[in-house]
């Protein structure tokens, strides 16, 4: 069962339109987040009883989360992202929604590309032009609205706290002719079942993440 964690628990809606609040409100979040080691280690610690929040930590062909805090009812989510799939890491993309993000350890070069076609719906890797390219390091943050194409490279080890604002489109994109190839993708959890691109971690995948961070001194 959830518990409640006042300050979390005050912190206003991020269903606005204003990217620079969002960035605002978010870099707040993830900054006090970073700084308490023992607070991420009850959010992740607590996974296991909160079925909505086992069932957002999945599994993903680019790498692995936990859902550390859901509160829908102000339009965002907070995850921690670890495990990333070095293969995996160069196909553009964007997401249904605005997002933040922390850098806890590792790092990666990070590659936001500009539209060249509407604007609108799937792209191809001709509707992209170069962009801005920066070196994400511990304790580096960014903000990107929905429309962005990016792309992070990352180096082995890399974790991050990611927070997620509302739905803005019913789907993301990426250039397909630049999707990994299916025997990359995480294998199914049950035998017989067909592998993904992203789907919920199983209990001991949970406790191999848990562990994980543990070892990076990043939780107790």
């Amino acid at each position: 069962m959830k518990t409640a964690i006042p300050w979390l628990e005050r912190v206003p809606s991020l269903d606005i339109l204003d990217l620079r609040d969002v960035q605002q409100i978010s870099r707040e979040i993830l900054d006090r987040l970073a700084a308490d080691r023992m607070l991420l280690t009850q959010l992740v610690d607590e996974i296991p009883d909160d079925p909505e929040r086992l069932a957002n930590s999945r599994v993903t062909l680019l790498l692995n989360r936990l859902s550390l805090y859901q509160a829908e009812d102000r339009g965002f989510e907070i995850r921690m992202n670890m495990n990333p799939r070095l293969d995996n890491q160069l196909v553009p993309h964007d997401h249904c929604y605005a997002f933040s993000t922390r850098i806890l350890t590792g790092g990666y070069v990070h590659v936001v590309r500009r539209r060249t076609d509407s604007g609108e719906g799937a792209f191809t890797r001709a509707d992209l032009a170069p962009g801005i390219v920066t070196v994400e390091r511990p304790a580096s943050a960014y903000t990107l609205g929905h429309p962005m194409v990016h792309q992070a490279v990352m180096v082995p080890d890399t974790v991050t706290l990611f927070v997620r604002g509302p739905r803005r489109k019913p789907f993301s994109n990426a250039v397909a002719d630049m999707m990994p190839a299916r025997d990359s993708w995480p294998a199914a959890a049950e035998p017989g079942d067909e592998p993904a691109e992203s789907r919920p971690a199983t209990l001991a995948e949970y406790r191999q993440m848990r562990s994980y961070l543990a070892r990076r001194h990043l939780i107790d």
